[in-house]
């Protein structure tokens, strides 16, 4: 059955190859090739934040979920708190959605993009988190890629992210691996991580509703805290009352992502402390190559 899908993807992948509609500014996507979180917001922020810097007009292109209802898309209320000044449209005709403001930007931000294949793209920018590259190799049901690992072809850079937490051999393996399928650029990159306490030392509960929480905790231990309990929910779960209550009840303080607290601070009882790791995207090797792929657009 993965096979099937994995067959299934690459046909798709030929179909639109010529059928892409072109906006009529340029196109940066950001995407990933694996379900699960990759970095993706970070990077779709930072971009935004390079691109302003050299005297572009930006707007960001997101899918959104419409079965979610608005509290569920965490991510583009996350994009929204940092970017408030750059419009950002959702919907899942992202070509119709871009016509929208086309005549007020100069470049398009296209987020999670690298699926959405029937709109045309000038840059392919792939994120592959180095902790968990590739999906166990397989496509769903077997693993969680997306496409099969060929698909990097269409890449014209890769970032791998999360670089700092994996040992230098684990990283080369992974960087061998991306290179066996693409000659595009590969960028190392990092998300240091800040928190509005400290927790050194402090015992917590991590909570999270993420696509990868194991890295989650490894930030919060590589804040210093000691994590004794652990409440991961469903990616972009939109949180209740009732999760809220039972976070607090056992008492210790919860520590969840920024991306968790656009939803679950108003939610908060009070009682219990609520602490938010923020994280930003820090390029390491290949940070030359990617301020020139700015500069190109």
């Amino acid at each position: 059955m993965a096979a099937l899908y994995g067959l299934g993807a690459r046909w798709r992948a030929r179909w639109w190859r010529r059928r892409a509609r072109r906006l009529p500014k340029p196109v940066l996507s950001v995407g990933n090739l694996t379900f699960g979180g990759t970095g993706k917001t970070p990077f779709v922020i930072h971009a935004c934040q390079e691109l302003e810097r050299r005297g572009r007009r930006v707007a960001i292109l997101s899918r959104g979920y419409r079965a979610l209802g608005p509290e569920g898309n965490d991510e583009a209320l996350v994009i929204d708190r940092h970017l408030p000044s750059i419009p950002h449209v959702l919907g899942p005709d992202r070509h119709a959605a871009g016509l929208t403001v086309a005549d007020d930007v100069d470049i398009f931000v296209l987020d999670d993009g690298f699926q959405h294949l029937p709109l045309w793209r000038d840059i392919d920018v792939v994120l592959v988190d180095a902790t968990a590259p590739f999906g166990g190799g397989w496509c769903p049901p077997a693993g969680r890629l997306r496409e099969p690992l060929t698909a990097l072809g269409r890449a014209t850079f890769v970032v791998l992210t999360r670089a700092d937490l994996v040992d230098r051999e684990t990283l080369g393996a992974v960087m061998r691996t991306v290179r066996a399928h693409t000659a595009a650029p590969i960028a190392t990159a990092a998300f240091p991580p800040s928190c509005d306490a400290d927790l050194s030392g402090k015992e917590v509960c991590v909570a999270c509703a993420i696509g990868n929480p194991a890295a989650f905790v490894r930030t919060v231990e590589s804040l210093g805290a000691r994590v004794v309990t652990r409440r991961f929910f469903r990616d972009h779960h939109a949180y209740t009352d009732g999760d809220a209550a039972e976070l607090a009840r056992p008492g210790l303080p919860v520590v969840i992502t920024e991306k968790d607290a656009v939803k679950l601070e108003a939610l908060w009882p009070g009682a219990v402390p609520l602490h938010v790791v923020r994280i930003a995207l820090e390029v390491r090797d290949g940070a030359a190559e990617l301020d020139a792929l700015f500069d190109r657009l």
